[in-house]
């Protein structure tokens, strides 16, 4: 079997390696070595009461100021995450109305199309499409006066030409004129439902 030459020289080497490190020193180990150092005499003095008390107002000193040191550093850090905080706020909310605004010019374009297809369907005499393309841009802009007034006088067409519709026209109609009652073109369109009044 060969090897064991060197396995015994690995050993060798490890004990050698271990009496090379330096003994654990405990405090008994310490102590001792204190001892035979002082030739074993111990000279320890003992403190007085008055030495005492100030080493003890020394200790609460120190823990005063690392106190004081730590609650100054968290004040610090406090204010800088407060700041951060509120900084990053204002730059979300700035990133939501850049972000709601671009949501209403997408919804604005997509609104206008609508109203321009409509129109068109309207100009054809396609009271369906158009009254289709006005509902889809009502629901957009459920409140916009414009957008009413088309849907209503596609209506009143689509009843005045086709008799169909006319409830709805009717029903549309009165509530833009308990909404606008100073419009007139809302009085022309009523012209046009007379027979529904």
């Amino acid at each position: 079997m060969g090897g064991e030459g060197s396995i015994q020289s690995m050993i060798t080497i490890l004990k050698n390696n271990k009496l090379l490190l330096r003994p654990k020193r405990s405090f008994l180990n310490q102590k001792k070595e204190f001892i035979i150092a002082a030739k074993g005499e111990l000279n320890l003095k003992k403190a007085s009461k008055e030495d005492l008390e100030r080493i003890r107002e020394k200790i609460y000193k120190e823990r005063r100021k690392q106190r004081t040191i730590g609650l100054g550093i968290g004040s610090i850090l406090l204010v800088i995450i407060i700041y951060s905080g509120v900084l990053l706020s204002n730059h979300l909310s700035e990133l939501g109305e850049a972000s709601q605004q671009i949501e209403f010019n997408q919804h604005k374009t997509k609104y206008l199309e609508l109203i321009k297809d409509g129109d068109m369907w309207l100009e054809k005499r396609s009271w369906h499409n158009s009254i289709f393309q006005y509902k889809k841009a009502l629901d957009i802009f459920p409140n916009e006066y414009d957008i009413n007034y088309r849907l209503t006088y596609a209506y009143c067409l689509r009843c005045e030409d086709e008799y169909k519709n006319c409830k709805e026209a009717k029903e549309h109609l009165d509530k833009l004129l308990e909404k606008f009652p100073d419009k007139t073109e809302l009085l022309e369109l009523k012209k046009i439902l007379e027979y529904e009044y």
